[in-house]
């Protein structure tokens, strides 16, 4: 009766009825369209006047695709609890943040860029390197730089395969023929240098990594051709409402992952 009296009101025919087949006709097709935004316009609102009530309470979920990235992120993810004290943080570390993020699993997500979605908010955060990493006394130690065609028989020890950089690494040496074989893999950075500092592997690491080696028994090696790079961006949904809590920590993320040492934006 609902829809019968709305085509009346309308003076339009939403739905084709043949027999028990119902199909939704153009103007049915426009109004849903139209209902949609309605909808997604209230949602906005009913989250605007929540976050005046409450008082900027509640929780903001994150998602880094780079595990390493969580310590530098540290300082600033406390001087905005000190700004948003009623807001708690959840950190996760994630490979699947697309999905997630898209899902409504996280509110914000670092990853690497890999394409544009216009499901989502994508802002550019940087473009980083990655370095050799090997122990005092190596061979490599003490070079300048280094060509990727030599590091093509080295033991390593990396992140394991699900970890996005080491994908990267991993696929930029298959692209070039090159074998990429580990003897360790874990998420553990500390534990990844131990092993490069005990001289059973090396590792490829970012360059921001390298900033806080302990250099009296690692080395960073710039690796001069074939670089392999990622680009770092932050993600979030495109319909999603934007309080000023969210904003703010945004523009905190961001103002970090462009301005550290040796990184660059793209």
């Amino acid at each position: 009766m609902q829809i019968k009296a709305l085509e009346e009101e309308l003076g339009m025919t939403l739905f084709n009825r043949a027999g028990k087949k119902i199909k939704m006709t153009e103007a049915g097709k426009l109004l849903l369209q139209h209902s949609a935004h309605a909808l997604k316009d209230l949602q906005q609102a009913k989250a605007s006047i929540e976050e005046l009530r409450t008082e900027q309470r509640g929780s903001l979920r994150i998602g880094i695709a780079l595990p390493e990235l969580e310590e530098p992120l540290q300082e600033m993810f406390m001087d905005f609890h000190r700004l948003f004290p009623k807001i708690s943080l959840h950190i996760h570390p994630s490979f699947e943040l697309l999905e997630q993020v898209l899902d409504n699993r996280m509110d914000l997500g670092i990853t690497l860029h890999s394409g544009i979605d216009e499901r989502l908010v994508q802002l550019p955060l940087r473009t980083e390197s990655y370095c050799l990493i090997v122990p005092a006394g190596h061979a490599f130690a003490n070079r300048s730089s280094i060509a990727l065609d030599e590091l093509r028989h080295m033991p390593w020890a990396m992140q394991p395969g699900d970890h996005p950089g080491r994908r990267h690494i991993e696929k930029y040496f298959c692209d070039r023929g090159y074998s990429f074989t580990t003897v360790m893999e874990t998420h553990s950075i500390p534990a990844i240098l131990r092993w490069v500092q005990e001289g059973l592997a090396v590792t490829i690491q970012t360059k921001s990594l390298v900033v806080s080696l302990d250099r009296s028994s690692l080395c960073a090696v710039p690796i001069s051709r074939g670089v392999p790079e990622i680009r770092l961006e932050l993600i979030h949904r495109s319909d999603r409402y934007m309080g000023e809590a969210i904003k703010r920590l945004i523009e905190k993320i961001h103002a970090v992952l462009t301005v550290r040492s040796g990184w660059r934006q793209p």
